[in-house]
């Protein structure tokens, strides 16, 4: 658990520092380089200051696990609100899921930092399995992300099933992890529509 400190602004602002930082260095040279003086020195702040914050390195660990898990909530967020909206007529086409998707992955790959991290963070994290399951499929965001998927799979006419459902997610995350460290002008609408509709003709 990261250590609680005042939240007063100042303590609030230098938090966001040393969060950003910390990510910074792990999209930058892996779980290795990531040391409380580093995240430090990176952040531009006197000795001592990360460990003030997070004391210990599972407490940076889970400080950093737990901003990516909230920003890509955000996203998550984002694209719910798009898909109620568009449900306000009581139906979805498969282009304007392929939109939906594509918009999802863009705003996730565009962080390329945080999704480098991430990935950093599932290959490496084998000695912390309660922080490598909240990046994973045991995390708030894999539960949210099941929630959208299937809702817009239903309102779109396609199959429903536990395993379509993983499998259009586990696509989401394959091309968001092209579009991050392979090519970031891969397409990706054209991919998801050839998807949806093989479901339909399935």
């Amino acid at each position: 658990m990261v250590d609680e400190v005042s939240e007063s602004p100042a303590i609030e602002s230098r938090r966001d520092v040393i969060r950003a930082s910390a990510i910074r260095i792990l999209a930058r040279d892996g779980i290795r380089a990531l040391t409380h003086r580093a995240v430090d020195a990176a952040a531009g702040l006197p000795p001592g200051s990360t460990s003030h914050v997070a004391r210990t390195r599972e407490a940076l660990l889970t400080l950093v696990v737990n901003t990516l898990s909230e920003r890509t909530l955000v996203d998550s967020d984002e694209t719910s609100a798009s898909l109620a909206h568009l449900a306000d007529r009581g139906s979805l086409s498969i282009d304007e899921l392929a939109d939906l998707l594509t918009t999802l992955v863009e705003s996730l790959a565009s962080r390329r930092d945080d999704m480098r991290a991430r990935y950093a963070l599932i290959l490496e994290l084998h000695d912390s399995p309660a922080l490598h399951a909240k990046l994973t499929t045991d995390s708030e965001v894999h539960r949210t992300a099941r929630a959208i998927v299937s809702s817009a799979l239903d309102l779109a006419g396609l199959p429903t099933s536990n395993g379509d459902v993983d499998t259009l997610i586990r696509l989401a995350d394959s091309l968001t992890f092209h579009r991050t460290a392979v090519d970031t002008d891969a397409p990706i609408r054209p991919v998801f529509a050839a998807f949806l509709k093989g479901l339909r003709d399935n």
